[in-house]
């Protein structure tokens, strides 16, 4: 058994792998494979005491909206991050609005300066839900993502099939979307945030321009770290579950929205002791992404982490057989 590891993370259990690796002397990489030598060799476990959140604040507006423009109130609260569902409907009402806040000082900040004061909206009504009795039974949570094993085996076993960097970097983000069930991908090479905007990309799929020049301006002036920024600093995946509410999207719970995307799960691409890229993937559904799952992702970065070090300069590339023709 590691001892020293195992020390390590009885100081510290919340201890990232890259500040275990410099405590115990020996590469972020070692440390996550040791790790899951004592998890499954000798029964490692790691527990953890949350505090109870508190209670958030959910409330159902009822609209009367000026004729003719129900439809554009819709739009306006719709693209709000505080909102989770806006319907059109009849009756004693025209448009309807559920919402969710931390607390019930935010909601009626929401009510009085978002609601109240739009200009279309005639009358607002609103309702404070207090509990749930009855209904149908629930889903155990939001759906998976569905890996294809097929598509990725047909990418990712033989030889190599792309000639350049930009058919390996497609070839990259047709596993992300086609394997592994991803919307949209994106791969940097660098890290964001260091002046050079705009060069960190190597390629994107399904994620708008302007959406990443407005988040590196963000990042640029102090108003958040960025997701991407993070992982080059820990070298650890992150999983964002909801990139429209999440604290460490504050900053940019506006871009997320107007892009449409709500999960996001980022990799690290490491040859050796370097991070060489990152790999991004979203998801424009609320989803689960289990640790299977981020193993799954994990290893399908870490196969192509190789050829991505190579095409950059950053490994050697590999050793050609030279033939050689005999006279008789």
């Amino acid at each position: 058994m590691d001892r020293a590891l195992v020390a390590a993370l009885k100081q510290d259990g919340r201890a990232a792998n890259v500040e275990l690796a410099k405590i115990v002397g020996v590469s972020e990489k070692t440390v996550r494979s040791r790790i899951a030598r004592l998890v499954s060799d000798h029964g490692l476990t790691v527990t953890a005491d949350l505090a109870e959140p508190t209670q958030r604040s959910r409330m159902v507006y009822l609209l009367h909206t000026e004729a003719g423009r129900r439809f554009q109130v819709a739009e306006f609260l719709a693209a709000r991050s505080e909102v989770d569902r806006v319907h059109l409907i009849t009756g004693s009402a025209d448009v309807l609005v559920a919402a969710s806040f931390p607390d019930d000082a935010a909601a009626l900040r929401f009510q009085v300066q978002t609601v109240e004061s739009h200009p279309d909206v005639r009358d607002a009504q609103s309702c404070h839900l207090i509990g749930e009795v009855g209904g149908p039974a629930r889903a155990g949570g939001p759906p998976g993502p569905r890996v294809d094993t097929e598509a990725l085996a047909a990418l990712m076993i033989g030889p190599p099939r792309y000639g350049n960097f930009d058919e390996l970097t497609d070839a990259i983000c047709d596993a992300v979307i086609t394997g592994l069930g991803a919307d949209r991908a994106l791969i940097g090479t660098s890290k964001p945030g260091n002046g050079r905007r705009g060069t960190s990309i190597a390629k994107r799929r399904g994620i708008s321009l302007r959406y990443l020049d407005a988040l590196v301006a963000r990042i640029e002036d102090g108003r958040t770290d960025g997701v991407i920024k993070r992982v080059w600093d820990t070298r650890l995946h992150i999983v964002v579950a909801d990139a429209r509410t999440d604290p460490l999207m504050a900053a940019a719970h506006d871009l997320v929205v107007a892009e449409g995307y709500v999960t996001l799960l980022t990799l690290p691409m490491l040859y050796g002791d370097s991070l060489v890229a990152t790999i991004s993937m979203y998801y424009d559904r609320l989803t689960t992404l289990d640790e299977e799952y981020v193993a799954t992702a994990q290893g399908v970065a870490d196969h192509f982490a190789v050829a991505v070090a190579r095409t950059l300069g950053l490994a050697p590339a590999p050793l050609v057989a030279e033939s050689v023709s005999g006279t008789a």
